[in-house]
């Protein structure tokens, strides 16, 4: 019998259908409403290519938040983080945490220099393009479709296959082919700005679901409290004996496997964040004021999505795996449930039943789609701004940019999705795919970082140590795994050591070599007001023109005929346009002054605040529990109730804040319904 057919059937296939089908088609219905809703009451076109692609660089710091939070809530995120809890024991929930934090607040500084630099840019490859020019343009752009697509991929592959199990062994496929399905009708309307409204939805529902499900499990009898998980995980800590923890035990902070985990996903990640097109544009979207203050609010709060999870449900499933209401009894965890996060639905189905397996179901459909969504805009503007319109039609106007966009979002969503089957057939499962693409994602990732922060490296210094450092990390990962398991197959290339030291190589390599060339061979600096050049390429010609331009556009007549009655018609047009001119410089310049002073404090925001994560969930927090200690009662139970205070802050904050934030954009949009739909019946 194959690993599949030992997994246990949770629920009906019924179930997994009507959220495949169901909830994808009425996302997409909603989506389509919204965004007709929007560009009658807010005049947010979704026909142009500023809204499509960087939601007219206008949105605000609660919507912002969520979306960000949202990005960094991935499918696979629930389930690996119970199942390093299983594997390594409790520290493993908060390296995952520390994965996160950090590289939020790399995003916050890559904004706030891209928005100082090049405030007109769509995408990070145009900054890449202006800088260095058409060969480390076509590279980087290489790097970064196969980080979406490797991003996309392993979402997609963790997700199908907890929806599979979950929806009586529905098929991988269907369950594969069918994520991406309202994802595409809705982001091919709504654009970018249908991510940010997605992105709220799906991080209210999840912040509900994750209280509700660490909240009773805490309560259930067969737990009873934090501190009978506590009684009941020591209970059971004899029972394994985890290779690199103190005394084997589940419950101390001195775990190797936990902080080798917890490295090459922090890795991983920070591949997955810089190279991706569609953070860059988050924070291109964001309005200057919102951008910062809303990535730290994302930080802070992206602990609560794995530190009460992995701890609660991963111990839970330590304790409850001989019990005979467990799903799998009398046996134990097959390698490949473990290795694709089942514990997660079996702990739920013991202890809370179908209606929280429903509850997950929804979580994890609504947490791939929205990385799915991102990474077709991610794509759709990479194809239709650096291929389409820099290599194919360089007049192209608004009209087609569009029609490259839709294109891109449809093709990149079926390819991912068949990519994705392909990771199945050859034996792929979520654990090795989280622990391989560091090794194919970060060799341009300090690069990239140098291109908009340092002005010292130099051309070939930013094409060569990205290829040199991917090709050291598959060597370094590769040789590793021969020279400790004897062998290059799927289960010695997914383990640890190997992949940490790959992942490593691949990412610091890179960073010295660039440091090397650029101040040895033809040093140079770059002026960085060469970027204003930007709007040269970005600025596309309008067909047709939009609402936002039609406003913007002054009636001299009007105004000059207004001005008459206020002045007295013996004052001349002239006088009363030099006044205006005047008027306008002064607005101009005060402007600019408001400006330069947001930038300033935001940059030392930005900056101070990544050092500060970094020193904290790196150094300051965990270090000091790395030591020979097994957790006492008090200080676990402490550690868990901080933990679950923490979600509920997380949904005050990005659940409802968002709400607060937008409430004049939401009235003025129910005013208009009410007026033209309601009140006319």
């Amino acid at each position: 019998m194959s690993a599949e057919e030992q997994t246990v059937q949770l629920l009906g296939k019924s179930a997994g259908y009507g959220v495949l089908v169901g909830v994808g088609a009425l996302f997409a219905l909603a989506i389509v409403v919204a965004t007709k809703l929007m560009n009658k009451y807010l005049h947010e076109d979704p026909n142009s290519t500023e809204m499509f692609m960087v939601a007219n660089r206008s949105v605000g710091t609660g919507l912002t938040t969520s979306a960000v939070y949202s990005s960094w809530s991935w499918a696979t995120e629930f389930l690996w983080c119970v199942t390093m809890v299983y594997l390594y024991g409790v520290m493993s929930a908060f390296w995952y945490g520390a994965g996160l934090t950090v590289q939020i607040c790399l995003m916050s500084v890559l904004g706030i220099e891209a928005k100082k630099k090049i405030p007109a840019s769509h995408t990070s490859l145009e900054i890449v393009e202006l800088r260095y020019g058409k060969a480390c343009h076509i590279l980087y752009m290489f790097l970064s479709l196969v980080n979406n697509l490797l991003s996309c991929a392993s979402m997609i592959l963790g997700a199908a296959g907890a929806i599979s199990v979950i929806a009586g062994n529905l098929h991988i496929v269907a369950s594969t082919m069918l994520i991406p399905f309202g994802v595409l009708l809705y982001t091919t309307v709504g654009g970018l700005k249908s991510t940010f409204l997605t992105d709220f939805v799906h991080s209210f529902i999840l912040l509900i679901v994750l209280c509700y499900i660490s909240t009773s499990i805490l309560a259930h009898e067969e737990i009873g409290g934090i501190g009978g998980l506590y009684d009941l995980a020591l209970k059971h800590d004899g029972q394994r004996f985890i290779e690199g923890n103190y005394k084997g035990s589940l419950l101390t902070g001195k775990s190797q496997g936990a902080i080798f985990f917890g490295l090459i996903h922090a890795i991983g990640d920070t591949g997955l964040t810089v190279m991706d097109s569609s953070f860059w544009q988050k924070s291109f979207s964001a309005d200057l004021k919102s951008s910062v203050p809303a990535y730290i609010l994302a930080a802070v709060f992206i602990f609560a999505n794995v530190w009460p999870l992995g701890t609660i449900v991963g111990l839970a499933n330590v304790i409850l795996e001989d019990s005979p209401s467990f799903p799998t009894y009398p046996r134990k965890m097959t390698s490949y449930e473990i290795n694709n996060g089942f514990g997660l639905p079996y702990v739920l189905k013991t202890l809370l039943g179908d209606g929280a397996l429903g509850a997950l179901l929804l979580i994890i459909y609504l947490a791939v789609t929205s990385t799915v969504s991102a990474q077709m805009i991610s794509v759709s503007s990479i194809m239709s701004f650096d291929i389409y319109k820099k290599y194919i039609k360089p007049d192209a106007q608004n009209k087609h940019l569009i029609r490259a966009s839709h294109f891109g979002v449809v093709f990149f969503g079926l390819f991912a999705a068949g990519f994705s089957v392909m990771l199945h057939y050859v034996g792929v499962d979520m654990t090795w795919m989280g622990y391989f693409y560091s090794m194919l994602i970060c060799p341009g990732v300090f690069p990239l970082i140098f291109t908009i922060t340092w002005s010292r490296q130099t051309t070939l210094a930013a094409f060569v140590s990205p290829i040199v450092g991917m090709l050291s990390g598959i060597a370094v990962w590769l040789g590793t795994a021969y020279a400790f398991y004897g062998e290059v197959t799927i289960f010695s290339t997914g383990q640890q050591l190997p992949c940490l030291y790959g992942s490593m190589t691949t990412l610091l390599l890179p960073a010295v070599l660039s440091i090397v060339l650029s101040l040895t061979i033809n040093p140079s600096k770059f002026d960085w007001d060469k970027f204003k050049e930007a709007k040269l390429i970005v600025m596309v010609e309008e067909d047709d023109t939009s609402i936002s331009e039609k406003e913007s556009i002054v009636e001299p007549s009007t105004n000059e005929t207004e001005s008459k009655k206020a002045i007295g018609d013996n004052v001349s047009v002239d006088d009363i346009e030099a006044s205006d001119v005047e008027l306008q410089s002064s607005d101009e310049d005060t402007l600019a002054r408001d400006n330069e002073r947001t930038f300033s404090l935001y940059y030392k925001l930005a900056y101070g605040s990544t050092i500060f994560t970094l020193l904290l969930t790196w150094v300051v927090w965990p270090l000091p529990l790395y030591r020979d200690y097994i957790w006492s009662r008090p200080f676990f139970i402490g550690w868990t109730a901080v933990s679950v205070v923490w979600i509920y802050l997380a949904f005050l904050v990005v659940g409802v804040y968002p709400l607060w934030d937008g409430r004049h954009e939401l009235a003025k949009v129910f005013r208009g319904v009410w007026n033209d739909y309601l009140v006319k019946k």
